[in-house]
C-alpha cells in the first residue's frame, strides 16, 4: 500500500506555489471546496499542518516547507523524466529563476548572467524584472530560486531564507559639461540646479538624503523614479544634475558626456543583496549555480 496519496501532494504542491487555494484550484481545474478537502486529508494522513490559511492566501508551516522542498524533488524529476523520455534520454537543461528588483542596475545583472554563463554554459536563466514586494512574494512561495535586491528582505521570509550582501556599488552625482560648470562648489552649489534622483524609498537614496541634510543642502529634486536609464538619458540632455551608480554612467564618465560633480565621492553606496531559500536544489546545476553566487560571487566595480 502506498502511504502517501501522491495526487493530494501533488495539489498541495501547486497550492503552496499559486499561494492561493482559489489559484490552485483554476490551475487544477477542481472545485475549490474539492481542493481544500483534499488538502485537509493529507495534513490528516501526515498528522501535520502543512498551510496557513490566511487573508492574503496560504503559506508554509515549517513542516509544510520540509514537505515542499520533497515535492519539488518528486515532481521536478518527473517533468525531467517526462522529458528524457521524449528526447530519447536527453533532458532539457536546467532553469535558475531569477528574480531582479527594478532598482537593481542593469550592469550589476549583466555581471551576475556573465558569472552564471562562465560556470555553466548550458545553464538557462529565466529573469523576471519586478518590484520588492513581488518578489519576495514569488520567493517566498518558491516560484523564484533567488533574487538580485537592493535590499535584504530575509527577516520578512524566515529562517528558510538567507541573504547575502553580493557588493556595493559607488553613487555619484553626475551632469553634462554644461551643467557641471554651475556647480562649483559641490555639494552646496547643488542647490542651483534641477537634481534627478532614485525614488524615496531606496535605501541609496536615503543615504543621499541624509549626506544632503548633513551638508545643510537644499535641492529641487525634479525627478524621482526607479528608472536609472532614464535618469541617465535625461541627464546626458543636461535636464539636471543626477545621482546614479558607477556601473551605469561608467562608459559615460569614459567618454566625457558626463562629468563628476566632486572631486571625490560623497561616499554613498548601493548595496546589491541575493535573497535565496536555505534548502539546496535537487536539480545538481541549479544547486551549483546558487551556491556560487552565494558563496563566491563577488561584484566589483
Amino acid at each position: 500500500m502506498i502511504p502517501i496519496n501522491y495526487h493530494h501532494l501533488y495539489y498541495f504542491w501547486i497550492a503552496a506555489k499559486a499561494g492561493r487555494i482559489g489559484a490552485a484550484s483554476r490551475e487544477l481545474r477542481l472545485a475549490q471546496p474539492t481542493l481544500s478537502l483534499q488538502l485537509q486529508q493529507l495534513e490528516r494522513s501526515l498528522g501535520r499542518s502543512l498551510l496557513v490559511r490566511g487573508p492574503r492566501g496560504v503559506t508554509l508551516t515549517a513542516e509544510g516547507r520540509i514537505a515542499f522542498d520533497y515535492c519539488e524533488r518528486i515532481f521536478s524529476q518527473g517533468d525531467e523524466l517526462a522529458a528524457a523520455l521524449r528526447s530519447g534520454g536527453v533532458s532539457g537543461p536546467a532553469v535558475l529563476r531569477l528574480g531582479v528588483s527594478e532598482s537593481v542596475p542593469r550592469g550589476a545583472v549583466t555581471r551576475v548572467l556573465e558569472h552564471l554563463h562562465e560556470l555553466d554554459p548550458h545553464l538557462r536563466v529565466s529573469v523576471l524584472g519586478a518590484g520588492a514586494e513581488e518578489l519576495r512574494e514569488r520567493l517566498g512561495q518558491h516560484r523564484l530560486d533567488l533574487v538580485v535586491s537592493h535590499v535584504d528582505f530575509t527577516p520578512q521570509l524566515g529562517v528558510e531564507f538567507a541573504g547575502r550582501l553580493a557588493g556595493t556599488i559607488p553613487i555619484y552625482f553626475v551632469g553634462a559639461s554644461k551643467l557641471a560648470e554651475r556647480v562649483a562648489r559641490f555639494p552646496s552649489d547643488l542647490s542651483r540646479v534641477p537634481v534627478m534622483l532614485m525614488s524615496p524609498d531606496n535605501p541609496a537614496r536615503k543615504e543621499i538624503d541624509l549626506y544632503l541634510c548633513r551638508h545643510a543642502v537644499a535641492v529641487s529634486v525634479d525627478v524621482e523614479t526607479e528608472d536609472a536609464e532614464l535618469i541617465r538619458y535625461l541627464a546626458l540632455r543636461g535636464k539636471g544634475a543626477a545621482a546614479l551608480d558607477a556601473l551605469t554612467v561608467r562608459d559615460d564618465l569614459a567618454s566625457g558626456r558626463l562629468r563628476k560633480l566632486h572631486p571625490r565621492g560623497p561616499a554613498v553606496n548601493e548595496r546589491i543583496w541575493f535573497v535565496y531559500g536555505r534548502h539546496p536544489k535537487p536539480n545538481a546545476s541549479l544547486r551549483a549555480a546558487i551556491e556560487s553566487l552565494s558563496d563566491r560571487f563577488q561584484l566589483r566595480v
